[in-house]
């Protein structure tokens, strides 16, 4: 009995290890691209008031910007990613676990439809905290997200973020 016991813990242990990683690999995508992008928005909108700005000084510019805006934006999208990604294995779980009369798709069909939910969490992860902020802060801390481009990209690097969740959680599937 107490194998067994000790056994759960453990396999409970793994998965709980295999989630946090796979959430910690989808926060550090989305913020790399989420960062790069809100980068090149401010940079762009400098350019279109005639600031001369090389290629080079936009490089550097977004890494100067990964480390400035990791500490509070990668914490917010981690926090974010969180509550989404947990949300969508739960209903991941539900697509898969339909009952046999109900369940006409093939098992693929199941795994491109949790690889949906995966993207969408993502994507409205991104959007919700972003929305969420400025009622909060009374401003958009995020300046590349301020406007509807801004805000959309940032969305589609939540969704980018959400597919690589469900890539690495299929790869990994067999142990969660």
């Amino acid at each position: 009995m107490d194998v067994n016991t000790n056994n759960h813990q453990r396999t409970k242990l793994v998965r709980f290890g295999l989630f946090i990683f796979q959430l910690l690999i989808t926060t550090i995508v989305t913020f790399v691209i989420a960062s790069a992008l809100h980068t090149q928005f401010v940079l762009s909108g400098l350019i279109s008031v005639g600031a001369e700005i090389p290629l080079s000084v936009r490089i550097e510019t977004i890494f100067v910007d990964f480390v400035g805006l990791l500490p509070t934006y990668g914490a917010i999208i981690f926090v974010g990613m969180l509550i989404a990604m947990t949300v969508a294995v739960l209903l991941a779980k539900k697509i898969r676990t339909k009952p046999l009369e109900q369940a006409t798709d093939q098992p693929q069909n199941s795994q491109k439809s949790a690889l949906w939910v995966y993207t969408l969490a993502g994507a409205v992860a991104m959007f919700t905290l972003l929305a969420a902020m400025h009622p909060i802060l009374n401003v958009s801390i995020i300046a590349g997200a301020r406007g509807f481009s801004g805000l959309l990209t940032q969305s589609i690097a939540g969704a980018i973020g959400g597919t690589v969740f469900g890539l690495i959680r299929g790869s990994t599937n067999k142990y969660s």
